[in-house]
């Protein structure tokens, strides 16, 4: 859940700080989830804060103990997305990372999940995103349904495989 604080709440202020008001999100987690480590330095990656309300301070992605296990680099990113959500879930990820995204890619796509099946190892369509970095989008259609499953292959920041497994999330 995410809750913005707003001066049209009153007097509340995020967890008593008043110096936050201007510029707070809070988010709620499940109990253990496990990236909560990664918060700073996504945070830092949008030019954002990260406060942490059991220490009371702001967290720089640099004061991180080093055995939380922040990963700078992700190399895979899975999910899903309706069949006709795929060309916009491209066009997204292209644009993340500079790629020029146009009518001759959706052509190369014309009929390629056909015979694809997210079930098989070799029944899945890899289409390279050439930008910065190059990712290969692998794509097959789950049998019987509309779903079609993306693995999305590459060294991602944090940032950048967050913001691919959100737009997943979102179509």
């Amino acid at each position: 859940m995410i809750a913005p604080w707003h001066q049209d709440l009153g007097r509340r202020q995020p967890w008593g700080r008043t110096d936050l008001a201007d510029r707070f999100v809070g988010v709620t987690l499940p109990y253990g989830w496990e990236g909560t480590s990664a918060l700073p330095v996504l945070a830092a990656g949008y030019g954002l804060d990260s406060y942490d309300p059991q220490s009371e301070q702001l967290v720089s992605p640099g004061s991180l103990p080093q055995d939380r296990g922040v990963l700078d680099d992700v190399a895979q990113v899975d999910g899903w997305v309706n069949e006709q959500h795929v060309v916009q879930l491209l066009r997204q990820i292209s644009v993340y990372i500079g790629y020029a995204y146009d009518d001759l890619d959706e052509a190369a796509l014309t009929g390629a999940l056909d015979d694809t099946n997210d079930e098989a190892v070799d029944g899945w369509f890899d289409y390279p995103l050439v930008g910065t970095p190059t990712l290969v989008i692998r794509l097959a259609q789950s049998p019987g349904s509309a779903v079609v499953s993306v693995r999305v292959e590459g060294t991602m920041d944090l940032v950048l495989a967050t913001r691919i497994e959100t737009v997943m999330d979102l179509l």
